[in-house]
């Protein structure tokens, strides 16, 4: 068979979640169909690169260069899919192009837009919500992240629940893991100018990140501590929709020198950062998976959790402290039982190796192959 696969978003510089997605289930899919008797052909609009580009036998490029920002899924891809017809095509990122083959899967992360509309820009939210129509009318299979999306999607959308395959997202535990080197850990900390102790967040400061409550929540924690509290929190993640909201919260905060913004940061410095924590905090509203707080627990940093979507499936009950998004004071709670338990700590460092040990880019590959090459 021939099998294409849209490498757009794998290809982008500055990857988060989706991206990453992308990039490793096409480089595990590379080193699993060797000999395999498929033909691969990832499609991009600029060149391949960041290992994209290094392509094993049976395996081709085709760059559908597109000089315009907008439109290269629905034009450009459209058309190449039409002048060379494949057997199948994959979409690991949500959107389909006009011109697709019968046999089309696409991965769907998550429906938050649609439970969560309020957390989302109109122009945004509408665009996704067409989207998932389009491909409840068109595709032969969807492949999504959790149990938990797979009822939402199958409900939401009225999408055959048997049409649904679920595989989990993995962790490049080569670069998520406990690093022992405390030198080199503490020299990322002074180029980062991040000072220890601290909690960190990892994600887009954006709405449904629900980074708001968590700046009310650090607030009360410091106030309530005293002077002189030395923890910090350090916000890692661009600005998203509702950043002025987080921008407002931040300049209000009395203790607003005690948060730390250093904006999106490198694969290559995130494992320390995640080393040297207090605990990781992911109070988001909504998630089809939570990519941060298993790179979190493969790392052996605490994870702080509010009780969410899938969240609890995908961290385990055991292995983190849970909060009601909507409760600061649930998130001061677990800050508290973070800093003064040393116990709990410990606990939920050994629980969480274990726990993200079970999720790897080669199991998600594994899980991902037969839903394109068996029909």
């Amino acid at each position: 068979m021939l099998i294409g696969i849209d490498a757009s978003r794998a290809n982008k510089a500055n990857k988060t979640g989706v991206e990453w997605y992308a990039f490793h289930l096409i480089q595990q899919l590379k080193k699993m169909t060797q000999g395999d008797g498929h033909t691969w052909i990832l499609y991009s609009n600029e060149l391949l690169k960041g290992g994209l580009e290094k392509l094993p036998d049976g395996w081709y490029e085709v760059r559908a260069h597109w000089p315009i920002k907008k439109g290269w899924t629905q034009i450009r891809l459209s058309y190449e899919l039409w002048r060379r017809p494949t057997d199948v095509f994959f979409v690991p990122a949500h959107v389909l192009p006009r011109v697709i083959p019968k046999k089309t899967v696409v991965t769907i992360h998550d429906v938050g837009f649609h439970c969560f509309p309020q957390l989302y820009k109109p122009r945004d939210r509408q665009f996704h919500e067409w989207s998932t129509k389009d491909i409840a009318k068109r595709v032969s299979r969807v492949i999504t992240v959790s149990e938990f999306s797979g009822r939402e999607i199958a409900s939401c959308y009225g999408i055959d629940p048997a049409k649904i395959a679920i595989t989990h997202n993995g962790v490049d535990h080569d670069v998520y893991r406990p690093i022992s080197d405390a030198q080199a850990i503490e020299e990322r900390l002074r180029r980062l100018r991040v000072t220890r102790p601290f909690f960190m967040t990892v994600g887009r400061l954006e709405a449904k990140k629900n980074i708001v409550n968590l700046i009310k929540a650090f607030t009360l924690f410091k106030q309530r501590r005293g002077v002189g509290d030395p923890v910090k929190l350090v916000l890692v993640g661009n600005p998203g929709f509702g950043f002025e909201d987080i921008k407002q919260a931040l300049a209000s905060s009395p203790v607003r020198e005690d948060i730390v913004q250093l904006g999106y940061v490198t694969e290559a410095d995130k494992p320390y950062l995640l080393n040297a924590a207090e605990a990781l905090i992911h109070p988001a509203w909504y998630e089809g998976f939570g990519i941060p707080p298993v790179e979190a627990m493969a790392c052996g940093c605490p994870v702080l959790s509010s009780n969410a979507a899938s969240l609890p499936e995908v961290i385990g009950k055991e292995n983190a402290i849970f909060f009601p998004p909507s409760e600061p004071e649930a998130m001061v709670a677990a800050m508290n039982r973070i800093i003064d338990e040393p116990s709990i700590k410990q606990a939920l460092r050994l629980g969480g190796i274990t726990r993200a040990s079970a999720y790897t880019w080669r199991r998600t590959a594994e899980k991902t192959l037969p839903v394109l090459t068996q029909w």
